[in-house]
């Protein structure tokens, strides 16, 4: 049966709300590397849009029942339950749980970006504005007496953010590029965007966390989107090139050079490194792990358990002022103990075994284990622009998919609209 007039309008007044969501939730993923007001103020319309498209709160239940919406909710609660016995007031506790709250654009970009058309929007769209970003990084270079807050050509918040963020690009760019049939301009364009990328990851961002994750995206990405016997090799392949692009960087084999001098002086240096502070934290985090390992000290318990330990073993004064573990895992461990732990691995599991439609759940797995890489060097789920990121974006890559697929020629049309 013909819908009638007022269905049309219905209909197309949802349409209307739900391609307004996925703009301001563009906005939100842009404005993890670059502002973060940008990035509250488009997830947070974003979300008034999304709850006013029609049958928002089904799709939002439907999402929660998925595999990675089950994961989601259960260490979310988990978390939540483990501010009970934090020994700090409970401001701080609920500072340290809203800590988590990127995650739950996971959920909402799982139940907005169902159609194809949607997820190539949105991801051709990053890459454009990342590459223009590699771009003016390049740029600004040659400016005379130019000033940088973080490193020169670091202009993305900081050089973490920045490599992390070009990394996403890199893995959009070539899920795009050979994921499916597109024009051959187009291909060219983002084969153009991958060595920008991987050319300013080489050559500006000092980020040791993105070298990291761009060995182990591209390794990953590059089995999801071949197939047969030749996959394991073509992966071998990009890991090794890769690998080979990073180390005939002076400024990528400095940066590790330095990370190995640290190492070696971590335990008898006066002033802060960033590795040597990383170690101090690790060993009195294990030693904290070791006094309370059931259920740790709460959610927002762990700094001043940390600085008491600290200041008894009288290490340097700034030791006591760590606010984080630099790992995601002990973090977890120390704040909400063996529960936190199996919690967080039931999240892991629960966005690997989201079922959902190629080239999408490549890209997303190849990006969530680069993340989980990392995440043994810092807390990358919960730290504002990298939660943030990776949380809208595997929203996107992980919905389920709706409607039909596009046409070869869905991408360049994605690209003019």
């Amino acid at each position: 049966m013909p819908l009638s007039s007022e269905a049309t309008a219905a209909a197309a007044s949802g349409q209307r709300w739900a391609l307004a969501a996925q703009g301001c939730f563009f906005l939100a993923a842009a404005g993890c590397f670059t502002s973060p007001p940008l990035a509250n103020i488009g997830a947070g319309l974003g979300l008034i849009a999304f709850l006013a498209t029609p049958g928002a709160w089904a799709r939002l239940r439907e999402a929660a029942a998925r595999p990675v919406g089950i994961g989601l909710l259960v260490l979310l609660a988990t978390m939540a339950v483990a501010m009970l016995w934090a020994d700090v007031p409970w401001g701080q506790r609920f500072a340290a749980w809203w800590s988590w709250r990127p995650l739950l654009l996971l959920l909402v970009g799982s139940a907005l970006f169902g159609a194809a058309r949607s997820k190539d929007r949105f991801a051709l769209a990053l890459v454009g504005v990342l590459a223009v970003g590699a771009v003016a990084s390049f740029l600004v270079l040659l400016l005379p007496n130019p000033v940088f807050i973080d490193q020169p050509g670091v202009i993305l918040r900081n050089h973490t953010t920045q490599g992390m963020a070009f990394v996403v690009g890199t893995v959009l760019a070539a899920m795009l590029a050979w994921g499916r049939p597109v024009p051959r301009r187009l291909r060219l364009a983002l084969f153009a965007a991958i060595v920008l990328f991987v050319a300013n990851l080489a050559l500006v961002t000092a980020g040791r966390s993105a070298h990291v994750a761009l060995l182990v995206a591209s390794a990953l990405g590059t089995f999801s989107l071949m197939e047969g016997r030749w996959r394991w090799g073509a992966a071998l392949g990009v890991l090794l090139a890769g690998t080979a692009i990073l180390a005939s960087s002076s400024m990528v084999r400095d940066r590790f050079q330095t990370a190995f001098g640290e190492l070696d002086t971590a335990m008898t240096v006066t002033s802060e490194t960033a590795i040597g502070s990383r170690i101090v934290i690790w060993r009195t985090t294990r030693e904290l792990i070791a006094q309370r390992p059931l259920l740790g000290y709460g959610v927002g318990g762990f700094a001043p358990a940390y600085a008491q330990l600290i200041q008894q073993q009288h290490y340097a004064a700034w030791h006591a002022e760590v606010k984080d573990a630099q790992n995601q895992y002990l973090r977890v461990m120390v704040e909400a103990g063996i529960p936190g732990v199996l919690a967080l691995l039931a999240f892991v599991v629960g966005v690997l075994r989201q079922p959902a439609p190629a080239p999408y759940r490549g890209a997303a797995r190849a990006l969530f284990v680069a993340w989980l890489f990392t995440s043994l060097f810092n807390s990358h789920f919960q730290t504002f622009a990298e939660a943030h990121l990776i949380a809208l974006v595997l929203g996107v890559l992980l919905a389920p998919e709706a409607g039909a697929q596009p046409s070869p020629s869905s991408v360049a049309t994605a690209a003019a609209t």
